[in-house]
């Protein structure tokens, strides 16, 4: 951000020991002495208030116009950024309202990933209690000395086969 001075003073003429230019802070003592020289002509201001009360005016009006001159520039580039904001935000969501996400956009493509991771953790959970359900089994059958083939009433319910089971757990091709 920089502030120079054609921000607050520009295209200064004088006319009639007036003087006037389109800068802020030129707009501003114009202001200033106008309302100056009508308290002045109203008996308000003295001629021994008068030096004091314009260098202060003047003080006043100079940071005055700084402010306003930062003000703007900090908007100007606030503005920027949030419509950078708006553009990165729709590109995620794939978007150019404000809608939930596509699919197909970033951040569609992360909620499918995530699903996706889900499934997978899911799976290996099941396929590691099948592998300690199918390891408790064929220790039962070695140690009990009855030859077995079969592997039924695996799940809790008692129905089903092994095959079903795993079926069951593997997780969705893309």
């Amino acid at each position: 951000m920089t502030l120079t001075v054609s921000n607050l003073t520009a295209n200064v003429t004088t006319t009639d020991n007036v003087v006037t230019g389109t800068g802020i802070f030129d707009d501003l003592m114009e202001t200033v002495n106008t309302h100056l020289n009508a308290q002045f002509n109203l008996n308000r201001i003295t001629s021994t208030d008068y030096a004091e009360v314009y260098v202060t005016a003047m003080a006043a009006a100079m940071q005055q116009a700084v402010a306003y001159t930062i003000g703007q520039e900090k908007q100007n580039a606030e503005s920027t950024l949030l419509f950078q904001k708006e553009v990165t935000e729709f590109a995620q969501t794939g978007q150019s309202t404000k809608t939930a996400a596509t699919s197909t956009s970033v951040m569609g493509a992360q909620t499918t990933v995530s699903v996706e991771q889900a499934k997978g953790f899911k799976w290996n959970a099941d396929q590691k209690y099948l592998k300690t359900i199918l390891d408790a089994w064929a220790i039962n059958i070695s140690t009990s000395g009855i030859a077995a083939t079969g592997v039924d009433a695996i799940n809790e319910t008692g129905l089903g086969n092994i095959n079903s089971q795993i079926s069951n757990a593997e997780p969705l091709p893309n």
